[in-house]
């Protein structure tokens, strides 16, 4: 007999998925093939590519020598990784933290896919509440857990912003984890004190924990976003997670922050951590400290992505689009023209322009027969501001 691999049936689930950003792989193929690698410009990756800070990436050089007898990194972090998170969320938020209300992460993507295996009970039917169009690792976490995605569909006359009221009582009933991303990727919107505090009470009185994505919270255009804690209630039910990935360029490094005021939601992630794996690698957590604590170079890249946007937003209204203007991230969120579909824009932009971005219908999904992505496409400001004029300047020529 031959041997039978038998998957978990939830990871059968995910590989049957198509990855969404395939279709748009192909389509980059053939517009390199076409006009060459040098001409494509490419809005389509969500991956900085200004460089890393120097004061990060000398901060890792040395710590190569500092921590040459270091051994194993701490799975909480070491203390003064620890220390500088609190300063920070202090010095931003006016948050306070102590140091064992901070847990080191593999960056948010990792923290995101795990959490809900601390939370959801496999087998008895619960969900997790996830934006839609949202981070992929909220739905492949909440399935490997055994749970069901419910999903939030993020629309525009709700203001791109989650509606509670809309959730169902039975799935409310179900409900473990709230996802909340604020700043939003991809439509760029940060979620009002209002909405904060809706969803705060919401999780308090139904018992939900809140997980609280806040990696794009340095890279705003005009007000400064807040953070869940902020927010009264928020002791008892959240744990926010943040990043450098955007925050500092430092997608390479994985690394970022779990917080709580809450012990019992921050034990898990420790213990399990502690038994699973090692703490994020030591010379890492140094660079993290010199990101965490320098302001500069967060100001200064608001500043290049604000320039970017300024050049890009006027040439997509000039071919009939109609860009959501963000908030914050580095993503913009386009509506486009009535007489395309996201996939036909986006292919006669790439094989006719070489320029390239992501359909909406490709990274949302469709719920209650709503696809929140179906006439819009994204576009990330990271491509140099030369080549987004260049973008500006062949946009000219569209008929």
């Amino acid at each position: 007999m031959a041997f039978e691999v038998k998957l978990n049936k939830n990871i059968g689930e995910i590989l049957s998925q198509p990855y969404p950003f395939d279709v748009v792989d192909q389509n980059k193929a053939k517009a390199v093939e076409k006009f060459g690698k040098d001409f494509l410009i490419d809005f389509g990756i969500g991956d900085p590519t200004d460089p890393t800070p120097e004061l990060v990436r000398e901060s890792c050089k040395k710590a190569v020598d500092l921590r040459k007898s270091a051994g194993y990194p701490a799975s909480v972090g070491h203390n003064e990784f620890r220390e500088t998170v609190c300063n920070y969320m202090k010095q931003r938020f006016n948050v306070s933290l102590e140091s064992s209300e901070v847990v080191a992460t593999y960056g948010a993507k990792n923290a995101s896919f795990h959490l809900p295996l601390y939370f959801i009970n496999a087998g008895q039917d619960e969900i997790s509440l996830i934006p839609n169009p949202g981070y992929p690792p909220y739905s492949t976490g909440t399935l490997i857990a055994g749970g069901k995605p419910f999903y939030l569909n993020i629309l525009q006359e709700n203001n791109f912003e989650p509606d509670f009221s809309a959730i169902p009582a039975e799935a409310v009933k179900k409900a473990k984890i709230l996802f909340l991303n604020s700043p939003h990727s991809p439509t760029g919107k940060v979620c009002s004190k209002e909405k904060l505090k809706e969803a705060v009470d919401f999780c308090v009185d139904n018992n939900i924990v809140l997980v609280s994505d806040e990696c794009y919270s340095e890279l705003y255009f005009e007000d400064a976003p807040q953070s869940v804690l902020e927010i009264n209630g928020a002791d008892e039910c959240a744990i926010v997670l943040n990043s450098l990935s955007k925050r500092s360029m430092m997608t390479s490094y994985a690394v970022g922050f779990a917080a709580s005021k809450n012990p019992d939601l921050l034990k898990p992630i420790d213990s399990i951590t502690r038994k699973s794996a090692q703490g994020v690698a030591t010379i890492i957590q140094d660079a993290a400290v010199s990101a965490w604590k320098d302001f500069e170079h967060t100001k200064k890249m608001r500043s290049i992505y604000k320039e970017r946007l300024e050049v890009l937003l006027p040439a997509l209204e000039g071919i009939g689009c109609k860009p959501v203007r963000p908030d914050a991230t580095f993503f913009v969120w386009v509506q486009v023209p009535d007489s395309f579909t996201p996939l036909s824009f986006s292919e006669k932009l790439l094989l006719e322009f070489g320029i390239n971005c992501v359909p909406g219908n490709l990274i949302s999904k469709e719920f209650n027969g709503v696809t929140p992505g179906e006439k819009f496409v994204r576009f990330a400001l990271v491509a140099p501001v030369e080549k987004t004029r260049e973008a500006a300047k062949r946009l000219k020529e569209w008929k």
